[in-house]
């Protein structure tokens, strides 16, 4: 039987597609995320929150979450329910991994 602490462990458990990269002026960059596996709460993306980035190539790195964009409107659950997509701002410093740009196609998971 699994613990109060292992059951959410478990059901936080989700993994995104980055699906695109847009640059922030004097922000960073932000990260549009496609879910492909799992269902992420907007509790475990708020900002502050850290997500592991991984390259095609087996790189990886932790990244916080500084904001989330609102280009398309505020996010919310149902909306992150719904298209399956939400936007992060991250810091400049933290779209590499060894000189490697994070790109299209790069997975994040919770850290």
């Amino acid at each position: 039987m699994l613990t109060c602490m292992e059951t959410k462990k478990v059901m936080s458990v989700f993994r995104f597609r980055v699906s695109d990269i847009y640059d922030v002026p004097l922000r960073g960059k932000v990260l549009r995320l496609k879910v492909v596996e799992g269902k992420p709460s907007l509790k475990s993306l708020k900002p502050g929150k850290r997500l592991r980035l991984f390259s095609p190539s087996g790189g990886e790195r932790v990244i916080s979450i500084l904001d989330h964009a609102i280009m398309g409107g505020v996010q919310t659950q149902e909306r992150l329910d719904a298209t399956g997509e939400f936007d992060v701002v991250v810091r400049i410093e933290d779209t590499s991994v060894a000189g490697e740009p994070v790109e299209i196609g790069w997975t994040a998971t919770d850290a």
